[in-house]
């Protein structure tokens, strides 16, 4: 490049340089002037916003401790049906199935009564033989009776008729074959004598023995009877069929369950209690009333409430060891409540949900669970101040608790937040309600 093109490049970038450097000059003094002519704005301590609260006035009140539980009701009494005899169905109750209704001395089953009607007869026969045996025996007896006496009185006679015999043969009055036809005949007679007795010694343990077979025929008299009247299944009680698993025409045998049926109006819940609620309930004395309670269809959304009522029937021997609850029993007593609305009745299976009435206690403060703060501790509006109250708690139960000491009628509990509480501070009340 030519030497004269340098020195006017270079003279033109000074040029450059110092306009830029003076523009940045001007700008910082001009920023420096507003900078230190600003005005600054008065600063002003504003006071702390007091915080605005609802409170409602606290009442006490007699609160009756309620247990919720919830349970499976289950017939108090269900009975399998099964047959003690063997045979044929012959007919089944009309209401002999799963749901069906029966009354008390229904006839539920009948089993074919024929071949038991015939054991029954064969028996009779039987006693009937043997009575005419022991009958006949009996008289066999008494003839034997009177040859005994008939025979000793010959044998008595051919005794005499020997002595007579011996006293004439020992004066020459009589044979030597007169004498040994006396002896004879004293001989036969005690021989016939003997027989006649023998006979009669056999009758004895003959008798016993048609007596056993009278007292057999009559045991299988007694036994054919009782399967004929086996034949014949009624009911108990008036009841429902939960199943049935037999049909007419069936061959059935005993002990093979024909079906299951349960009492109506007869039914239990049981229900398990956790250990530390059942200081509320009262099992102490026996012959008491026991604990009422309510019971009622759960998951009914939609419908009115059904209710029946109940009472603690028993409570169980041992603690459950997996859940470490109590189970009790609950007895369901009459129909439902409000019969007049819609519903059905109370079935077996049916999820409820149970409420028991335990102890009544006086002077019980109720407050929304979500108001209780750590530490048991409860905000109070008093003399427009805040004031941070340690009370007792009796219970807590879903969304609500129980206090029983730290509070007097007519506080009034603070029911909204409050924030940045400290005790002492400063609150604009308004009033909630009760």
């Amino acid at each position: 490049m030519h030497p004269g093109s340098r020195i006017k490049t270079a003279a033109v970038f000074m040029f450059r340089l110092v306009r830029v450097a003076l523009v940045l000059a001007v700008a910082w003094a001009g920023a420096f002037w507003l900078y230190e002519n600003r005005t600054l704005p008065e600063k002003k301590t504003r006071p702390a916003p007091v915080p605005t609260v609802r409170v409602m006035s606290l009442v006490p009140e007699s609160k009756v401790m309620t247990i919720t539980a919830f349970g499976t009701v289950a017939p108090r009494r269900q009975v399998r049906i099964s047959p003690e005899v063997r045979g044929r169905i012959n007919t089944l109750h009309p209401g002999f199935a799963a749901g069906g209704a029966f009354k008390k001395n229904d006839l539920l089953v009948e089993i074919d009564p024929e071949p038991f009607r015939l054991d029954l007869a064969a028996a009779q026969v039987r006693i009937s033989q043997a009575q005419a045996d022991i009958h006949s025996l009996e008289q066999e007896i008494k003839n034997l009776e009177k040859d005994k006496d008939l025979y000793q009185a010959a044998l008595d006679l051919a005794q005499k008729e020997l002595g007579r015999v011996k006293n004439l043969r020992a004066r020459d009055f009589a044979s030597l074959k007169t004498l040994d036809r006396a002896e004879q005949q004293v001989v036969s007679a005690r021989i016939q004598s003997q027989a006649v007795i023998s006979r009669l010694a056999l009758t004895r343990p003959l008798m016993a023995q048609k007596q056993a077979v009278l007292a057999m025929a009559r045991v299988d008299a007694q036994k054919a009877d009782l399967a004929l009247q086996k034949t014949h299944i009624r009911a108990d009680f008036d009841g429902f069929v939960l199943s049935r698993s037999a049909q007419a025409g069936e061959y059935v045998i005993p002990g093979q369950i024909l079906a299951r049926i349960y009492e109506k109006g007869a039914l239990d819940v049981d229900v398990k209690i956790p250990l530390e609620e059942m200081q509320w309930i009262h099992l102490d004395s026996a012959g008491e009333t026991p604990p009422q309670a309510r019971v009622s269809l759960a998951h009914e959304d939609g419908m009115a409430e059904q209710t029946w009522k109940a009472a603690v029937a028993r409570v169980h021997a041992a603690v459950d060891e997996q859940t470490r609850t109590l189970p009790l029993t609950l007895e369901i007593r009459g129909s439902r409540e409000n019969d007049q609305a819609p519903g059905m009745d109370l079935k077996p299976g049916a999820f409820v949900k149970c409420r028991i009435f335990g102890r009544q206690k006086t002077r019980v403060f109720t407050v929304p669970r979500h108001l209780l703060k750590p530490g048991n501790l409860l905000f109070l509006a008093t003399d427009g101040h805040l004031e941070i109250r340690p009370v007792r708690v009796l219970r807590k139960v879903e969304d609500a608790v129980y206090i029983n000491a730290g509070l007097d009628p007519g506080d009034r509990l603070i029911t909204t937040p409050v924030p940045g509480a400290v005790a002492g501070m400063a609150l604009d009340i308004q009033e909630d309600g009760k």
